[in-house]
């Protein structure tokens, strides 16, 4: 396995050379015993949360470790495999990627860039070099839009407009659409060019979400990372990576958790979807566990009792299962006829009474007095109905102070439209002090998104890293900065709502465009059909009635009269059912799916990226790090985002900063903003 090269540069080498390496990364010294509070809590008077994200591209994080053997060094995984490490106590961080296969190149759904294999002037698709694809042709999906897979533009053999010397990649518009490409520079716009080398990187690696990281117990510079895509180990600190398990199935290669043997650092137990797997090399292979209950099924949690190490504690999917002998043979300890109940997700024992143990589930916390002996009837809930039908990824016990726990709640709830669960806000991390008779949140978001993992400082466990999908937060004592005597600098920024706005009647998806879409409709319910009609008849009576009844008559009787009707008939009709449905204010099929992404992908790109800019110059106008290095890393990240934020919203910052202060959503579709008058030349 080829190792993942380092993604990223952080600083300007020309501006950092004149630091010594070794001062930035030299971890802090250790506090004296004598100035840590007695009393416990994370959130005690003195101790403050630290946004420590701001250097960090925008990225879905999912889980994290604190090494042992420093607590200023930290690792942050992401769902889309990177690897994020700070040796500063996040004040910078350095970057690495998993990647653990090629990623075929044709479009996956949700896509919102188009990337593929153009097709050539004929009917079939060609290769890199022209020659035929390795992969069938149904299995790519076509680059051709508007126009039929054999039809070419005439300009160039391989079906992209200007641009026939790369025809096989492409990001952006396809070349195969011309008109588009036409209305795009109709409004100003260059058409998104060809990058080989971008495409490569960027679309040739499938990445993988990274669900656990632990940092061995001895060997500060070895990593486990486990992910959807098998176990990968960095045997220097995290710069590279190598995946030395892969298993043998889909579920197989699924790995959740892994532990180290305290009393053997070679043996390691890696926890899968497809039971345990064993290595007594210190990860570089294993083989799977033949006993019961772990040779097969979901693995989620590893945990060597670290008191006895003969005592190893298994979550699975159907219940808590104990080992005697390091892992060699199982046998169930805890187990529920409650689905989610019996769902395991993590497992701690008491440091003050090592007997006591305690495992969240996916239906709250349970307690057993006896972890080493005890049976399934020896198992109470913790926390009464407080965490009752709720997910408890994880908990954790403070090894300080007795009775100070931790634990993060997600609330799943099913919904009508998909079978998976949905996450429904009910995020938190809480705290208790009293063993778990009452629980505290103090931890409860920062933007959208969920909780996904929380780790103790080595040195001072009251001292936490809480991982947030959108944001690393440090809780720390306070020493300077917001509570100093610049206390409430904030800097001049538009409101977040406009920012949004902005950005969505740029790409022409605000709200404002739905609601023309509704005006419209309701403007053509209230006005009526209007019907008309105009109706002759006429009739004649020769007086066939009187000569059948009087047949004497004189023949003057016949003459008999004549009738004549006239109706002009107006008639207006309302339909009142466009009130309630109207195709034109209810846009459904493709260009419904279209605009919903687009507007719930700037919603949260411009909640993740303006959050992370606000709090980043709030601490730069208040509490500027002392550090070169980490100033400029500062600087560099508060113009990326700046940019980013341009990009999306036609130029609304700039124009802002320049002492234009229009609304969000005064701007035009596909229109940037324009300069203010006084920069007119």
């Amino acid at each position: 396995m080829v190792p993942a090269p380092r993604s990223r540069a952080l600083l300007l080498g020309a501006c950092l050379a004149v630091l010594p390496a070794a001062a930035a990364a030299q971890p802090a010294p250790a506090p004296a015993a004598a100035s840590q509070p007695a009393s416990p809590g994370s959130l005690r008077p003195g101790n403050v949360l630290e946004d420590v994200s701001y250097t960090i591209r925008a990225a879905g994080f999912r889980s994290g470790a604190v090494s042992p053997h420093d607590p200023r060094t930290a690792y942050v995984g992401a769902f889309d495999g990177y690897v994020f490490r700070t040796t500063d106590g996040g004040k910078t961080w350095d970057e690495s990627r998993l990647i653990p296969e090629a990623r075929p190149f044709f479009g996956d759904g949700w896509e919102q860039l188009y990337f593929g294999v153009h097709r050539d002037a004929g009917e079939s698709e060609s290769g890199l070099d022209g020659s035929a694809p390795e992969r069938p042709a149904t299995h790519r999906r076509s680059a051709q839009i508007g126009r039929g897979a054999g039809e070419s533009d005439g300009e160039g053999s391989g079906g992209r407009r200007g641009a026939a010397e790369n025809v096989n990649f492409g990001i952006g518009v396809p070349g195969g659409a011309p008109r588009l490409q036409l209305l795009v520079r109709k409004f100003g716009k260059q058409t998104s060019g060809l990058n080989i080398k971008q495409t490569l990187y960027l679309r040739g690696s499938r990445p993988t979400t990274i669900r656990a990281l632990v940092v061995h117990p001895r060997n500060p510079k070895i990593v486990y990372a486990c992910s959807a895509f098998g176990l990968f180990v960095s045997v220097n600190g995290g710069d590279n990576w190598v995946r030395t398990f892969l298993g043998t199935s889909p579920s197989g290669r699924e790995t959740h958790h892994i532990a180290v043997d305290p009393s053997n650092d070679r043996r390691v137990l890696l926890a899968t979807g497809e039971g345990v797997y064993i290595s007594n090399d210190a990860g570089a292979n294993f083989s799977r566990s033949p006993d019961k209950g772990v040779g097969e099924g979901t693995i989620r949690w590893l945990y060597f009792n670290p008191y006895d190490p003969r005592y190893v504690y298994a979550g699975t999917a159907d219940g808590l299962l104990r080992s005697n002998d390091r892992g060699e043979s199982w046998d169930y300890t805890y187990y529920t006829t409650f689905p989610a109940a019996r769902e395991v997700r993590s497992v701690a024992i008491d440091p003050f009474d090592k007997k006591t143990g305690y495992i969240s589930t996916s239906d709250g916390l349970y307690t057993t007095p006896d972890m080493l002996k005890g049976d399934l009837e020896s198992w109470s809930r913790l926390g009464g109905l407080n965490f009752t039908g709720v997910e408890i990824p994880r908990l954790a016990v403070c090894p300080k102070h007795r009775g100070h726990m931790w634990a993060i709640t997600n609330m799943m709830l099913a919904n009508t439209i998909d079978p998976e669960l949905w996450e429904t806000g009910g995020a938190f991390l809480y705290e208790t002090l009293d063993g778990g008779k009452s629980w505290k949140v103090i931890f409860s978001g920062t933007t959208g998104g969920s909780i996904q993992w929380f780790d103790t400082d080595p040195q001072d466990p009251d001292l936490l890293w809480v991982i947030w999908s959108r944001s690393i937060l440090r809780v720390r004592p306070a020493q300077r900065g917001l509570a100093g005597t610049r206390r409430g600098v904030i800097p001049d920024d538009p409101p977040i709502g406009d920012v949004i706005l902005a950005a969505q009647r740029y790409a022409g998806v605000d709200p404002r465009t739905i609601l023309r879409y509704r005006k419209r409709a309701l403007w053509k319910t209230l006005v009526p059909q209007i019907d008309l009609a105009y109706h002759h008849y006429q009739w004649k009576d020769f007086g066939l009635a009187h000569d059948g009844l009087f047949q004497r008559l004189p023949f003057r009787f016949e003459d008999g009269y004549t009738q004549s009707h006239k109706e002009l008939r107006v008639m207006a009709s309302w339909d009142l059912g466009n009130l309630v449905f109207n195709l034109d204010a209810v846009m459904f099929g493709r260009v419904d799916r279209i605009s919903w992404e687009m507007r719930d992908l700037l919603l949260s790109r411009v909640h993740r990226i303006y959050g992370e800019l606000r709090r980043l110059r709030v601490l730069m106008a208040n509490d500027p790090p002392t550090e070169l290095r980490a100033r400029v890393t500062y600087r560099l990240r508060i113009e990326e985002l700046r940019a980013y934020l341009d990009m999306m919203t036609g130029g609304y910052l700039t124009r802002w900063t320049q002492g234009d202060r229009p609304a969000g959503g005064d701007t035009g579709w596909f229109t940037p903003w324009p300069a203010p008058k006084k920069e007119r030349r």
